[in-house]
């Protein structure tokens, strides 16, 4: 039997494929054919089919790695927010973790924090977290509609009456306010649109209540203190006339004419 020759690359396996049955297509099966088909394919490529598969392999292993990252990042951030103490801590895991859903209760406590804390510029500041949580695309609806309201509170805190009364409105016909929130908001621009007498405005408000619900009967306990509030309100805007029951004083008798002395 002749020696084989000795194969030591694939560039060689290459080669001696190329010379290897030529007639094997006309004599054998089509599966046979197709096998030293890819054979030959492999053979002559096989730097470009390990560098498909070693991209291949790349890029499932680079998903994994970014997948686990973010998963990482995400415990990373929730974790920061949480341990986050002061209002300085606060602000800083907020600013570096702005995005991640978490931030939107830190700010809560940031504004809830900003708030006691009294000082110059810090209702600004607390209004500021508050808004970015009623804007949020993470946030719970009724959260949003909370801080949009406690927002407007803010403004009243700050002096801004009418631009808190006027923001207590919008918020009001916002079609994602519960009507425990809407109620509130109702009531809150009725009494800052009257203080500032602009009773028309202020009618148009409590027009959305229904007054008739008393606090301790309704659907909502909630929606009855704020419809007692603007029943209050209303009667004050507009005070009932008390009936007069006390008649009127009687009238003076004429006194008598004297009497005509006899002619003599």
């Amino acid at each position: 039997m002749a020696n084989k020759k000795k194969i030591d690359s694939f560039e060689q396996l290459a080669a001696a494929q190329q010379h290897k049955r030529p007639e094997a297509s006309k004599e054998e099966p089509a599966i046979s054919t197709m096998l030293d088909q890819f054979e030959l394919w492999m053979a002559t490529n096989w730097k470009q089919a390990i560098i498909s598969v070693c991209v291949f392999a790349v890029a499932i292993s680079i998903g994994i790695i970014i997948q686990g990252a973010i998963q990482r990042a995400d415990q990373n951030a929730r974790k920061a927010l949480a341990n986050a103490g002061s209002i300085a801590e606060l602000e800083d895991a907020i600013a570096k973790h702005s995005s991640n859903k978490a931030a939107d209760y830190a700010r809560l406590r940031l504004a809830a924090d900003l708030i006691a804390a009294n000082k110059p510029g810090d209702l600004e500041k607390a209004r500021k977290y508050l808004l970015e949580i009623a804007s949020s695309s993470t946030a719970e609806s009724f959260i949003k509609i909370r801080s949009a309201l406690d927002a407007a509170y803010i403004l009243e805190q700050l002096g801004k009456t009418e631009d808190a009364a006027v923001e207590f409105e919008r918020v009001a016909t916002l079609s994602q306010t519960p009507e425990e929130l809407r109620v509130e908001a109702l009531y809150s621009a009725a009494r800052l649109f009257s203080a500032l007498d602009q009773m028309m405005k202020a009618d148009a408000a409590l027009r959305g209540i229904n007054l008739a619900v008393p606090a301790a009967q309704g659907s909502s306990t909630v929606y009855g203190y704020w419809a007692s509030l603007a029943r209050i309100l209303d009667e004050k805007i507009h005070p009932k006339t008390a009936a007069t029951t006390a008649s009127a004083p009687a009238a003076e008798k004429p006194a008598e004419a004297p009497a005509e002395k006899p002619a003599a």
